[in-house]
C-alpha cells in the first residue's frame, strides 16, 4: 500500500470491517454503558507542571510510555495510555501541566489548559496530583473545583512523599481540608510515582470509586434519609414552608437524585450541599460527589447541587 498516494487501501478497509464486531454486538452497549461487564475505566491525571503526571502514567503502564523530564512542561497535550490490571483494562489520560492564566505564553499553553479540562470531563475518576514539596496553588484548587462541578470522583494524590521529612499524613490531610473544604470527602493517597510507592493502591482506589459511583439505592431508603435530614435541619426558618414530597435516584456516574419539592426557592445551594453530605454519610457514596436535582410544580427548570 501507499498511505501517501492512497494505493492499496481498499483491502485494508475490507480487513478492518472483517475484524470489527457486528452491528448486533455493538447494540449491546458501548464503552460508556454502565451495564456492560467490566467497561474500560478512564483515569485522568491532572495537576500543575512537573507534579509527576507522566511518571505516574509510566508507573501505571509499567513501562516508559511517556517522556519524563525535570523540565516543566514536557507534556504539551492530553495523551491516552492503555494498561491492564488483573484482566481489566484502563485508559490513563496524561495531561499537560496547567499554568496560571496570566502565565500563558502562547496558544499551546492555552489549548493545553483546555485539553486538561476536557480530560476531566472525559474521565470516570480524576487523580489530582500535586508535589508535596510545594504548597497548593490556585491552579490545584481550580482543577478540584472543575472536577467537582462536573461531579467526578477525585483522588487527592500527594506525590513525592519520599522527599517529605517531619510531616505526618494526618497533618497533610488537615492541610488539604483547610485549603479545599469542598473536597473534604475525597480520599487522599500518599505516593512516590518515581519510586513506585502507592501506585497500585491508586489504581485500586480509583476502581473502588468508579464502582461506588455506579451504586443504586432503593427509593424507600433514600426518602428515609432525606426525611431525617429535613427534620434535623430545615432549609428555612419556618420548617413547614419547605417540603420534600418524594425523591428517587435517576442515574449513576454520578449518582443522581431527583427531589420533588413544594417550592425550589426554599432550597438554596448551601442546603443542597448539606443534603449531599447527609446522603454521603448515610448511603454508600462516602467518597464521591452526588448530584441533586430539584423539581417543583411551578417551574420546569432544574436546579442541581
Amino acid at each position: 500500500m501507499s498511505a501517501q498516494n492512497g494505493e492499496g487501501l481498499e483491502p485494508l478497509y475490507d480487513r478492518i470491517l472483517e475484524l470489527l464486531p457486528s452491528a448486533d454486538e455493538g447494540s449491546e452497549g458501548g464503552e460508556d454503558d454502565p451495564t456492560r461487564p467490566n467497561p474500560v475505566m478512564r483515569l485522568a491525571v491532572v495537576g500543575q507542571r512537573n507534579a509527576g503526571k507522566s511518571t505516574l502514567i509510566n508507573a501505571f503502564a509499567r513501562e516508559e510510555r511517556m517522556i519524563v523530564s525535570e523540565v516543566p512542561g514536557t507534556t504539551r497535550d492530553a495523551v491516552d495510555v492503555i494498561f491492564e490490571r488483573d484482566g481489566r483494562s484502563f485508559v490513563a489520560i496524561d495531561t499537560a501541566g496547567v499554568r496560571r492564566k496570566r502565565s500563558h505564553q502562547d496558544a499551546i499553553d492555552f489549548y493545553s489548559d483546555a485539553r486538561a479540562h476536557k480530560s476531566i470531563r472525559r474521565a470516570d475518576v480524576v487523580v489530582l496530583l500535586f508535589d508535596v514539596t510545594h504548597r497548593l496553588a490556585s491552579i490545584d484548587k481550580d482543577l478540584a473545583r472543575y472536577a467537582l462541578d462536573h461531579h467526578k470522583p477525585v483522588i487527592l494524590a500527594a506525590n513525592k512523599w519520599d522527599k517529605v521529612d517531619g510531616l505526618a499524613p494526618e497533618d497533610f490531610r488537615e492541610y488539604l481540608e483547610q485549603e479545599m473544604p469542598a473536597l473534604a470527602f475525597a480520599p487522599v493517597i500518599f505516593l512516590s510515582a518515581k519510586e513506585g510507592r502507592g501506585v497500585e493502591e491508586t489504581v485500586k482506589l480509583a476502581l473502588e470509586l468508579h464502582e461506588e459511583a455506579q451504586i443504586r439505592v432503593s427509593t424507600g431508603e433514600l426518602n428515609r434519609v432525606l426525611a431525617r435530614a429535613l427534620d434535623a435541619r430545615a432549609p428555612t426558618r419556618t420548617a413547614h414552608a419547605a417540603r420534600i414530597r418524594y425523591a428517587t435516584q435517576t442515574g449513576v456516574r454520578p449518582p443522581t437524585f431527583v427531589l420533588f419539592v413544594n417550592d425550589k426557592r426554599h432550597f438554596n445551594k448551601d442546603y443542597l450541599r448539606y443534603l449531599a453530605n447527609r446522603l454521603r454519610d448515610e448511603l454508600p457514596f462516602r467518597e464521591i460527589p452526588v448530584r441533586i436535582v430539584l423539581r417543583d410544580r411551578g417551574d420546569p427548570e432544574e436546579a442541581s447541587s
